[in-house]
């Protein structure tokens, strides 16, 4: 009898998520990205797996409806790759909340995922993933201030002496401003 209870609150709370996710489309239509029903089930498939594997455990509703307002203004998502896009992202996102050992809120991450997944990764989810968020995580991990939050000021001019994503850059000599304008000149 309890097993019956709890397998129809997690059929409820599964049809309740779906909603919200399908609910997205009536803000993600005016950029062109709509979800259908079987990518909803394929990313909430994709979603049960990816917490499985990263050891997490979510109560309430998922990350995914966050995700969708974060990214559903990117230049480098459309309808074509939208629910590829969400799934690599929800992907991304839970390693990353292990990686940071949950140190920083979900908006938090959101917030960097999309500054570098749009200003500096041009869209590649792997270079977002293996460069640019390594880096922030072992930053983080490392107990150092987010930039946002502690920022380098030059005390004649009070401007910034660096941008955010600088500070976390390891080449040497790397010229955020050349970088981003030799990768806009490939696309």
């Amino acid at each position: 009898m309890e097993s019956n209870f709890f397998e129809l609150m997690q059929v409820q709370q599964q049809k309740q998520e779906m909603a919200k996710i399908l609910e997205c489309n009536n803000n993600t239509s005016e950029f062109g990205l709509v979800l259908s029903e079987e990518d909803v089930n394929k990313l909430m498939l994709s979603r049960k797996l990816l917490l499985t594997e990263n050891q997490r455990v979510e109560f309430g509703e998922g990350i995914l409806p966050k995700i969708i307002h974060y990214f559903c203004d990117s230049q480098y998502i459309n309808q074509d790759n939208y629910a590829d896009s969400l799934d690599q992202l929800q992907d991304i996102f839970y390693l990353y909340k292990n990686e940071t050992e949950d140190r920083l809120t979900d908006d938090e991450l959101l917030d960097f995922m999309k500054q570098q997944f749009e200003e500096v990764c041009f869209g590649d989810f792997e270079y977002l993933s293996t460069t640019c968020l390594e880096r922030y995580a072992r930053t983080i991990r490392a107990g150092e201030y987010n930039q946002k939050k502690s920022r380098l000021r030059d005390e004649y001019s009070l401007t910034d002496k660096e941008n955010e994503y600088s500070k976390l850059s390891e080449e040497a000599r790397w010229e955020y401003e050349v970088y981003k304008m030799k990768l806009e000149d490939l696309f």
